[in-house]
């Protein structure tokens, strides 16, 4: 079984300095409303893959969600913006790199775990053959080698990718905070550019390497996410308006599927969706910060957006699950049974991962929060002032 799927934007907000942003622009809910919707893409993309649709809604659905891969696109850059946008200068690396696993490990384990039992019982085609490869993916280390990148759970490929962005964001943002404007508009113009170039490049590489789930080929999207929350905050410049912004980021969607330059693996389209995609991320968080939220800002969409990440890792999981019982694990169902059954999918992924969300995720996260260094030296650097 192929899919193609993320991760998860982190929950950062931070003040604005003195630029065109209100003093009070510290939260961004729109972008967590984001990863919902994000979600629900690449929740369609593999009920087309697993075929849960015959015949010619089945052609309709291909239609409208062949593209929905594109989602975890869009999880990498929400991932770079938001943290860049929640950067604290006075945060140390071993900090950083600690609030980063406690809100992504636990779950990712739990992840693997379940993805072996379903490998061991209903969906045997997506078992790990090997312990190298299982390895690797339980260390998120698997996307490195091509052949193993859905060992474990399949889902979990772009958690290696979110791995090493946060492995080598405290390095990024050394290198491009504080830089004039026209640096960081060449770095947004470099990152779509290798965007573009990344399956020539993987093509040619002297290693093997896979333009959709090699990490360091994945890092530009990511990087333009991070330059954007930037520019942002340090400069007045506002991006366009949602009703510009919604059209490109659809006309992104659609070109991703766009074909390569003639005799090379040069790929535009996916410059078009990635700067579609941080458009659209851009102009939300504007919206947010400018006080003028929009629809994803409500109550409903905010916690859909936190339990988001739990759903990601599940859902691949349950869609195969569910289908286990038909051959070869394909439906082919008429429209209205095939509605059904990805109902009945949707509701088991979402519950699952509300249980998870709740009962993992947000428990486990404050236990290892407890040994932040940073946290800790305050404690202590407290005491000391007190005596």
């Amino acid at each position: 079984m192929t899919i193609s799927t993320t991760m998860t934007a982190p929950r950062l907000a931070a003040a604005s300095p003195a630029s065109g942003l209100p003093p009070a622009a510290r939260h961004l809910p729109s972008l967590t409303g984001l990863r919902w919707l994000t979600a629900m893409l690449i929740f369609g993309h593999h009920i087309m893959a697993v075929e849960y649709f015959g015949g010619r809604a089945g052609d309709l659905w291909g239609f409208v969600f062949e593209a929905g891969k594109t989602g975890v696109t869009l999880f990498f850059i929400l991932s770079g913006f938001v943290l860049a946008w929640g950067h604290k200068p006075a945060q140390t690396a071993r900090s950083f790199w600690l609030h980063r696993a406690a809100r992504i490990y636990p779950l990712h384990v739990v992840g693997v775990v379940l993805a072996l039992v379903a490998a061991a019982t209903l969906v045997p085609e997506i078992r790990t053959d090997g312990l190298a490869p299982l390895g690797a993916n339980v260390l998120l280390l698997s996307g490195w080698v091509p052949d193993w990148w859905q060992a474990g759970n399949p889902a979990s490929w772009s958690l290696v990718c979110e791995a090493f962005f946060y492995l080598t964001f405290p390095l990024v943002i050394r290198l491009v905070a504080g830089r004039t404007t026209r640096v960081l508009w060449a770095v947004a113009a470099g990152a779509l550019l290798l965007v573009a170039l990344a399956p020539q490049i993987a093509a040619i590489a002297p290693v093997p390497m896979s333009a959709a789930s090699t990490p360091v080929l994945r890092l530009p999207e990511f990087v333009l996410g991070v330059v954007l929350a930037l520019v942002m905050k340090e400069t007045a410049w506002r991006p366009a308006p949602l009703r510009f912004a919604v059209p490109l980021a659809v006309l992104g969607y659609a070109l991703s599927e766009a074909p390569a330059l003639p005799g090379t693996e040069i790929r535009p389209g996916l410059a078009a969706t990635v700067g579609g995609f941080a458009l659209l991320v851009a102009s939300l968080a504007s919206a947010d910060a400018h006080r003028s939220s929009t629809f994803l800002a409500g109550a409903a969409w905010q916690e859909l957006g936190r339990l988001s990440f739990a759903f990601y890792l599940v859902h691949l999981l349950v869609i195969a699950s569910v289908s286990s019982a038909w051959p070869d694990g394909h439906p082919e169902l008429h429209w209205p049974r095939a509605v059904a059954l990805a109902a009945l999918a949707f509701m088991i992924s979402l519950g699952l991962g509300w249980l998870l969300h709740r009962g993992v995720e947000t428990r486990v996260q404050r236990v290892l929060l407890r040994f932040d260094p940073d946290r800790r030296g305050g404690a202590v650097a407290r005491r000391a002032a007190v005596r």
